[in-house]
């Protein structure tokens, strides 16, 4: 099994897996963890492999999966067999706990956020509503809903751009797909009370604590403690009254201190990247452009 991850693999279980006797196989799994995220990009039969693999599994979780190819495999799970071909277009939900084990007959490549019930019991919570204990008709559950295959795949640029991805903007993801996942393959009620803004106070916290983690960020579950609400609550509160959801905001109050520094000192490009919460120059340079319009070299110069 080849792993190009930034996720930990260590003391979990894995669900083994056949893979044909030809050498030119390889299961290859690029990952992504941040707070509540966790996520796969899975490829299987692109490049040389050994006829041995294993897949990593946690317990009491579901996994969307997106496919993006046309595939023929069997999935063992809970005693039963899912055998027929899968298309291209379709997104499945499956009982990762339950898998017994998967036999791969074609070459595939899907994206798997993994979903896990403590988390859907914390929606829930949040929600006060009843738990959602199961999602679609059986442990394996095929669908073509493109909301849902939209939604999933707001993350998969983020495979090429880890660096790109921190607390505030994985849980805005997650509660999202869970939210949806929960409440239309779950049966969960998402009747509340039609929220309104936050207070004046609130939001002058909030922002304030944004501006002090614009280096290494903070959860959504942190400021809505801090401002007394549910996350669900907050986030909704926070986009009334901002406009914008927390992560946005954090983004472009990193752009302000890149462009006050950019204005007023002479540190390079690279250093005020770090300085502003950003991975790296890239990752700096793309967002500039993407709310500014030029890079942030051009725009100093604009200024000179």
């Amino acid at each position: 099994m080849t792993i190009n991850a930034n996720i930990s693999l260590v003391d979990i279980a894995t669900v083994p897996i056949s893979l044909p006797r030809a050498n030119d196989r390889k299961l290859a799994v690029r990952g992504l963890a941040c707070s509540k995220l966790i996520a796969a990009d899975i490829s299987y039969g692109y490049a040389p492999v050994g006829a041995e693999a294993s897949f990593p599994i946690w317990e009491n979780s579901y996994t969307i999966g997106v496919r993006f190819k046309d595939e023929q495999s069997e999935i063992f799970v809970d005693g039963r067999c899912y055998h027929t071909p899968r298309r291209s277009t379709e997104t499945h939900i499956l009982y990762l706990s339950g898998v017994e084990h998967i036999d791969f007959a074609s070459p595939r490549h899907t994206q798997e956020v993994l979903l896990q019930q403590s988390f859907m019991r914390e929606i829930a919570d949040d929600l006060e509503v009843p738990y959602a204990s199961d999602l679609g008709r059986s442990a394996f559950h095929v669908t073509e809903d493109p909301n849902l295959r939209a939604l999933a795949l707001r993350i998969y640029p983020l495979f090429d751009q880890p660096e790109a991805l921190d607390p505030l903007m994985a849980d805005h993801f997650m509660w999202a797909l869970g939210i949806y996942v929960c409440a239309h393959f779950g049966g969960m009620a998402t009747r509340r009370p039609i929220a309104g803004g936050l207070s004046t106070w609130q939001t002058r916290l909030a922002k304030e604590v944004i501006e002090t983690h614009l280096v290494g960020s903070i959860g959504l579950g942190e400021l809505a403690a801090l401002c007394g609400l549910r996350t669900s609550q907050f986030s909704h509160a926070f986009r009334r009254s901002v406009g914008m959801a927390p992560y946005q905001w954090l983004v472009l109050r990193r752009i302000a201190r890149a462009q006050h520094l950019l204005r007023y000192g002479t540190s390079g490009i690279a250093d005020i990247a770090l300085a502003c919460g950003f991975a790296d120059q890239s990752h700096l340079i793309r967002n500039f452009k993407r709310h500014v319009g030029v890079s942030p070299s051009r725009w100093r110069r604009s200024l000179q």
